[in-house]
C-alpha cells in the first residue's frame, strides 16, 4: 500500500511543481538524468524526490535502513532476505485471497505490493552498501546481478507449482495463475529486471495462459452474477 500511495503522492507533487516552477523541475530532471553512474546519486535523488519524481533508491527509505547496511554481515542478511522472499512467495498460491482482480490490476490481499517492496528495498539496501564501501562494484552491476538471482530462484519455485504432481496439493493451489501474473509486475516495477531476464527463467507461454485464465475467470463471474440477477 505504501508503494501505491507513494506513487500517487509523487504524481500529485510532480503536477504541482510543474505548474508552479516548471523551469526548476526541468533543471532537476536534467541533472538527475545526466548524473554519471560513478557519481553518488544521493543528492540528485533527494532533489528529484522533492520535485515529485520517483527514483530507484528513495532517500527517506535509504536513511531509515542505513544502520542495517554497514558491513559484510549486513550484505549476507539482505541477500538471504531476497532468497526467503523468492522461496516463500509461491506459498501465497494456497491463499484464496491472492486472486488477481483485473478491474484494479492488483491482488485482493495486496500481494502485488510485494513486487514494489522487494524492488525498493533492494535498491536502497545496495545503495547504502555501496556508499558504506561494503560493495566495491558499481551499483548498477550489483543490483542487476542480485535481481537476476532473485528472478532465477522465484521462477524455479513458481515452475514447481506448474509441474506439481501431487493431486491433493493441486486441489489446494487456488491462485496459481494469479501468482504467475505477479512476475510481469516485477519487470515493470524494477529497472534491473528485464523481460529477457524473465523469459530466460520462466516460459512466456505460461504467463500468457495465466493472463487469459484470470480474465476468463472474471467473465465467468460476471456471467454468473447476471444470471442470478435474472
Amino acid at each position: 500500500k505504501h508503494g501505491i500511495n507513494a506513487e500517487y503522492g509523487a504524481d500529485r507533487l510532480q503536477s504541482v511543481v510543474a505548474k508552479r516552477a516548471p523551469l526548476l523541475q526541468n533543471c532537476i530532471l536534467d541533472y538527475k538524468t545526466n548524473t554519471r553512474p560513478e557519481v553518488d546519486a544521493s543528492i540528485p535523488d533527494e532533489m528529484a524526490t522533492a520535485a515529485g519524481f520517483l527514483v530507484d533508491a528513495d532517500p527517506a527509505l535509504c536513511a531509515a535502513i542505513e544502520k542495517h547496511c554497514v558491513n559484510q554481515q549486513s550484505e549476507h542478511l539482505w541477500t538471504l532476505f531476497n532468497v526467503m522472499m523468492a522461496v516463500t512467495l509461491p506459498l501465497q498460491s494456497l491463499d484464496v485471497n491472492s486472486v488477481y482482480r483485473t478491474n484494479i490490476e492488483g491482488h485482493e490481499n495486496n500481494l502485488h505490493c510485494v513486487s514494489t517492496a522487494v524492488t525498493w528495498l533492494s535498491s536502497c539496501v545496495y545503495t547504502n552498501l555501496v556508499r558504506a564501501g561494503v560493495e566495491k562494484e558499481p551499483l548498477q552491476v550489483i543490483l542487476k546481478e542480485r535481481m537476476r538471482e532473485f528472478v532465477e530462484k522465484l521462477s524455479e519455485r513458481m515452475l514447481k507449482l506448474q509441474l506439481e504432481e501431487d493431486k491433493e496439493l493441486q486441489k489446494e493451489i487456488k491462485q496459481r495463475d494469479s501468482l504467475f501474473v505477479l512476475l510481469e509486475k516485477m519487470v515493470k516495477d524494477s529497472s534491473y529486471i528485464t523481460y529477457d531476464m524473465l523469459e530466460n527463467n520462466f516460459p512466456f507461454t505460461i504467463l500468457r495462459n495465466s493472463y487469459r485464465a484470470v480474465y476468463e475467470n472474471k467473465k465467468k463471474k460476471q456471467q454468473n452474477k447476471n444470471e442470478n440477477e435474472i
